[in-house]
């Protein structure tokens, strides 16, 4: 059942109806749900809850793992309450802790991997570090941090207890509120950084925008800002203790809900933006949630008011959905848009959503669907990591929607590259449409260094097969079409240009493979230009970070193509990076619309990158990652289309 409020105007289409409602616990069983929803990739729902009273005699707790249409998938009872909000890791492990003090980590199957033993309770939900490393706080006033293996690493020792969750910097630094009324920050090694008091008990969990600055709620009524380095920015009182997280949305405006029960958007600087309900109107009941932010703006919200309220960026209802009890559970919002909130009737709901989360700064809990607590946006100085691999998959025409990728070495020596252009071997991927017959051609500068038509025609065939196994590419079959070179480059900017033989078109895949060389020499930079089409035709680029954490530049370029002579380029990209995992790390619409719009553009200067305009439609993302395999993905806002670059600069 869906309920409007009388001034909420018509609802969305598609929006707000309750899918389902799954019972933790029956009805006559004593319980409750107080921590909130985490989503795997795979779509499944985790959620602790507590059994028993706190009157009862004996408390237990049990965890859930729901499928996506409302059906257990297993149940696992506990020891006791379970109020943290559990955390996914990138291989599918479940983290989490419970009222006993013991914090787990369990395998996708429900298997217990290894269990750490924390000195008092554990209602904070943890964080996980770009290393896999896990930080969660504790009744015994400590934060510990633990390998991916469950080994004790370090804790740091407050003057109370820590119910607060962690949160990470791009640069590995590890921020919480204790009830000894402190914001900490602490290095990954465990030091103190900084400490900053405040006149209250430190509940909430922070929130960490692009440009580095921590946002976090104290039981003394004010909302804290502080700088990476600890500095102060400002405090704004709002009346009532914050106890629940705040968020961030895509232009920087900060949500925050306090216990005298409204939401309040403020303006970066801390200035009121509008609250809900309005000053004049009566209050909500008291709230605890974290809201989330939606992709157009909105904002979801849970309530005390046994209702899921859904805002829009001004501020305005757009509707509400009842639920059979109040909630202290904060929503998680799946890809799909369906929202999955926990509630005191000891039900985890799923309503109807056409909205996928933001991809901000910190949209919601935990920042993420998997409730990880890790902020990637922004640059960290002294990442050591590499850029591997580069592959563009994209469709390759003639003139200028002729699939260019370029690519840069820096240092001494060289380094061995194998340059591969795919086109009738994608048909056994399933890809239609593949370009039959690709060349590919190289150039340093305006000079072409090398070209090939058939891949197994070339004078080192024998070296490329071994070559593409080394680095586990695919194989190409011998006597078919595919093209490839291998061979080596100094330092210098190159560029490979993919076409049809004969002038065809089709769907074709360039692949650019690190095949090792001078420990002087590295990729520092790739980058791909071709037409951007609609749905499976819009511009991909995969990247590889090996090694360790690697902070990056990576950009969607369109409008700026026309002061270069490129005509029909693309008038407003979207730029989206996504993890091995399929999971939306971040994104950018406008470039000139980031939080941290002044670090990118310092950013692009010292690496080497033409100028964006000031106020243009480019996309672009300062981000620092760990080691793996992402794709970028460029496509037109509204289905638009025209040619389009991406870009991925390493960060000195």
């Amino acid at each position: 059942m869906v309920l409007l409020a009388p001034w909420a105007g018509a609802q969305t289409a598609g929006e707000g109806a309750r899918k389902w409602a799954f019972a933790t616990l029956s009805t006559a069983t004593a319980g409750n749900i107080v921590g909130s929803p985490a989503l795997a990739p795979d779509g499944t729902i985790y959620i602790g809850v507590e059994v028993g009273a706190s009157t009862s005699p004996a408390q237990s707790g049990q965890l859930f793992a729901i499928n996506p249409n409302g059906t257990l998938k297993w149940s696992l009872p506990m020891a006791d309450w379970v109020d943290a909000t559990p955390a996914v890791g990138p291989d599918g492990t479940l983290y989490f802790g419970g009222w006993d003090g013991k914090f787990q980590a369990l395998a996708a199957d429900r298997s217990v991997k290894w269990t750490f033993t924390a000195g008092g309770f554990i209602t904070s939900s943890a964080a996980i570090g770009g290393d896999g490393s896990l930080y969660f706080g504790s009744g015994n006033g400590n934060l510990y941090a633990l390998t991916p293996g469950g080994a004790l690493k370090w804790f740091f020792p407050t003057g109370d207890w820590i119910d607060s969750s962690p949160a990470i910097g791009p640069d590995g630094t590890i921020y919480f509120g204790s009830w000894d009324k402190n914001v900490y920050a602490l290095r990954p090694d465990g030091t103190l950084r900084w400490k900053q008091a405040t006149l209250g008990n430190v509940a909430s969990s922070p929130a960490i925008a692009a440009d580095g600055t921590v946002y976090v709620g104290s039981r003394d009524l004010y909302l804290y800002a502080f700088a990476a380095d600890g500095t102060p920015r400002w405090r704004t009182g709002l009346g009532d203790a914050i106890e629940a997280s705040p968020v961030i949305g895509a232009d920087g405006t900060v949500y925050v809900v306090t216990t005298g029960a409204r939401l309040f958007a403020l303006n970066p600087d801390g200035s009121e933006r509008w609250r809900f309900p309005a000053a004049t109107a009566a209050p909500l009941a008291p709230i605890y949630s974290t809201p989330a932010v939606r992709s157009d703006g909105s904002i979801v919200l849970s309530t005390s008011n046994n209702a899921l309220i859904v805002l829009r960026p001004n501020g305005t209802e757009l509707w509400r959905a009842a639920m059979d009890d109040w909630s202290d559970s904060s929503p998680v919002i799946a890809p799909d848009g369906t929202i999955y909130v926990g509630c005191s009737d000891k039900k985890l709901y799923a309503f109807s959503g056409t909205r996928a989360p933001a991809a901000a700064d910190w949209p919601q809990f935990r920042r993420d669907s998997q409730r990880r607590g890790l902020q990637p946006i922004g640059s960290a100085t002294g990442t050591t990591g590499r850029l591997g691999n580069l592959s563009v998959r994209t469709n390759a025409g003639t003139g200028g929607n002729t699939l260019i990728a370029g690519f840069v070495v820096s240092g001494s020596g060289s380094r061995g590259l194998l340059v591969r252009g795919v086109g009738p071997t994608l048909a056994s991927f399933g890809v239609t449409g593949p370009l039959a017959n690709p060349a590919v051609a190289l150039f340093g500068d305006a000079t072409q260094l090398a070209a090939n038509d058939d891949w197994w025609l070339a004078a080192n065939a024998a070296q490329i097969t071994a070559a593409a196994a080394a680095v586990g590419a695919f194989p190409l079959p011998s006597g078919g079409l595919d093209a490839a070179v291998l061979r080596d480059f100094t330092g210098g900017g190159y560029t490979a240009q993919v076409s049809g033989s004969g002038g065809g078109t089709g769907v074709a895949l360039m692949e650019a493979y690190d095949t090792g060389g001078s420990p002087g020499a590295r990729l520092v930079n790739v980058s791909a230009r071709s037409a951007v089409g609609t749905g499976g035709d819009i511009l991909i680029a995969g990247f590889v970070v090996t090694g360790s954490t690697r902070a990056v530049l990576v950009r969607g370029i369109g409008p700026t193509l026309g002061v270069f002579g490129v005509e029909g380029a693309l008038a407003d990209p979207r730029l989206q990076v996504y993890d091995s995992a399929n999971r939306l790390v971040a994104e950018n619409d406008n470039w000139s619309a980031a939080a941290n719009v002044a670090n990118i553009a310092a950013t692009a200067r010292s690496v080497g990158a033409f100028a964006l305009t000031d106020g243009g439609k480019d996309a672009a993302l300062l981000l620092t990652l760990p080691p793996g395999a992402y794709t970028a993905q460029v496509s037109g806002v509204n289905a638009t289309t025209g040619v389009g670059l991406v870009e991925v600069y390493e960060v000195p």
